[in-house]
């Protein structure tokens, strides 16, 4: 389940963004903190409650929700009783007690989150939320504000949501009350619920000081409050604006308002008193301008739809009410005294005064971390450098060591191919040893010139071609002499003839000694043929 408040999380890239982040997000917080007054006054005294105002929007809702909320206005006049206890104010009366550091929502299953309040004791904010596991969630942030002495208010913004088995049903609310003083203490006491508290006795008690009234003057100072405020679609909402003298005392002057740009009559409806109405589908900025005696101020409205109200609300510095609690002013009319300016209360110039020590704090910083950069930078510079040396080192070695192989190689292989010719040309160069053509047999001298297997005429193995060397040449089966390659036919015997292989492995082999009938020679049982003039061998006797 999604919490309408919860913030996405961001990573900055580098330290130099990081601290561009901060200082944007510092600077708004500049910009949005006013120049609180720290003159402290008491509380403590009967004030009066206004009527609860809520303001409800509905995003989704389903039938088995109940009926969905409607916006309304409830109660208003009791006088309850407000005193400091510690840090923290003390609401009592209007049938409850409230106090500060809690919610404005009574619901039970409400935890407190988170509470603070600023140094000046005039605003306390709280987070309160449900357990996560509870099917109807809700998210409440509650502001407490003492916008004067006379005047404190209590607003509280949040989300309501119930999930069921069909789905959800969700609701924004905006709810406020307003408190007004009516006489202070020495010791407060607590009236009743319902009652305005008793008449006073006779007794002799301390005697209020009444706030003395005051003579206004000419008006001296335009202020309206908030300077900003953050609305959504169909909610309505009506700036303060207050005119008085250089005493502080209010003056009847009227204020008049316009839209600082004719294009706002999009997205806002302005009235005479400073009404706006945010019309259904806007969103936007848009620039309002309060005119009192002459002089103008500037407030800033911006519409966001519900998706987007949370996230502004925290980015914008605002408070729950969707406010920025600083006021806009202008100074209508000065004294001088020796020649001297009188100084307004605006609170612009201080801030701009930290604003801008803040972003040259930044910039010495930066320039720092820009320096250490450098530095760094050049020496990673050299680091790589030297890596990038020795990385080439590493690589011509391995060339090197590769170039010795490879010429190794070559040197043997040279050496192999040389001993090869050499036993060629050795061979070749052999004096006297014949080769027989067709059995391929070699005969050292001194050979005849008939070699006795097939009587096939020998030839000087030195002057043997390609073709002589080759398998060639047939043998006949009938007279199983042999022929030169390319003839297929004994001319003797008109048989077809075949390899010599085929017809030596039907040969036989004779015990006996055989004799040329020519030459007279003998030869060994295995021989076929006279070596000396190629006749045909007998058996011996």
């Amino acid at each position: 389940m999604s919490l309408f408040n919860k913030l996405p999380h961001e990573t900055p890239a580098a330290l130099v963004r990081a601290l561009a982040f901060v200082a944007g997000a510092f600077a708004v917080v500049v910009m949005a903190t006013p120049a609180v007054a720290r003159a402290e006054s008491p509380f403590d005294g009967k004030w009066k409650q206004g009527a609860l105002h809520e303001e409800y929007t509905v995003q989704q809702w389903l039938p088995g929700c109940g009926p969905a909320p409607v916006s309304g206005n409830a109660g208003g006049g009791e006088i309850v009783s407000v005193r400091e206890e510690g840090d923290e104010l003390s609401i009592v009366g209007g049938g409850r007690v409230y106090k500060s550091n809690q919610c404005y929502d009574p619901l039970p299953t409400l935890a407190r989150d988170s509470h603070s309040r600023d140094s000046g004791g005039r605003t306390w904010r709280t987070r309160c939320s449900t357990p996560a596991a509870d099917p109807r969630r809700a998210l409440m942030q509650t502001l407490v504000a003492a916008t004067s002495d006379t005047h404190i208010d209590v607003i509280e913004t949040g989300r309501y949501e119930i999930t069921l088995n069909e789905g959800r049903c969700i609701a924004d609310v905006k709810r406020s009350r307003g408190f007004d003083l009516v006489s202070r203490d020495g010791v407060p006491t607590t009236p009743s619920a319902s009652a305005p508290p008793p008449a006073p006795t006779p007794a002799p008690v301390p005697t209020p000081t009444p706030r003395q009234a005051c003579s206004p003057g000419d008006p001296a100072r335009l202020e309206v409050r908030p300077s900003r405020k953050l609305m959504r679609p169909g909610e309505s909402f009506t700036f303060r604006a207050l005119v008085t003298d250089a005493s502080g005392c209010p003056t009847p002057t009227t204020t008049s308002w316009a839209l600082g740009d004719p294009e706002g009559a999009r997205s806002l409806k302005l009235e005479p008193n400073g009404k706006v109405t945010a019309l259904d589908g806007a969103e936007g900025a848009t620039d309002l301008v309060a005119t009192a005696a002459d002089k103008s101020v500037h407030v800033t409205v911006e519409v966001a739809s519900a998706a987007r109200y949370d996230d502004l609300l925290t980015k914008q510095g605002l408070n729950a009410a969707g406010e920025n609690d600083a006021a806009a002013t202008a100074v209508i009319a000065g004294s001088s005294i020796g020649g001297a300016d009188a100084k307004g209360e605006d609170g612009a110039r201080k801030r701009k005064t930290i604003f801008v020590g803040i972003v040259g704090a930044l910039v010495v910083i930066l320039g720092i971390l820009a320096l250490v950069y450098s530095r760094r930078a050049k020496k990673a510079a050299v680091i790589e450098k030297e890596s990038e040396d020795r990385h080439h080192e590493l690589v011509r070695e391995a060339e090197d060591r590769k170039r010795a192989k490879l010429e190794a190689h070559a040197s043997q292989q040279r050496a192999h191919e040389e001993s090869i010719l050499r036993v060629k040309r050795a061979a070749e160069s052999s004096v006297g040893t014949m080769l027989c053509p067709t059995c391929k047999r070699e005969f050292p001298p001194p050979a005849g010139n008939f070699c006795p297997q097939d009587a096939t005429r020998l030839v000087p193995l030195a002057d043997a071609d390609e073709s002589t060397l080759a398998p060639a040449g047939g043998v006949c089966p009938i007279c199983r002499r042999g022929f030169q390659p390319g003839v297929k036919v004994c001319p003797t015997d008109k048989e077809e003839l075949l390899p010599y292989a085929a017809v030596a492995a039907t040969a036989t082999v004779s015990a006996k000694g055989k004799i040329c009938p020519t030459c007279g020679d003998r030869f060994d049982g295995g021989a076929g043929f006279c070596g000396k003039d190629g006749t045909a061998l007998v058996l011996l006797n």
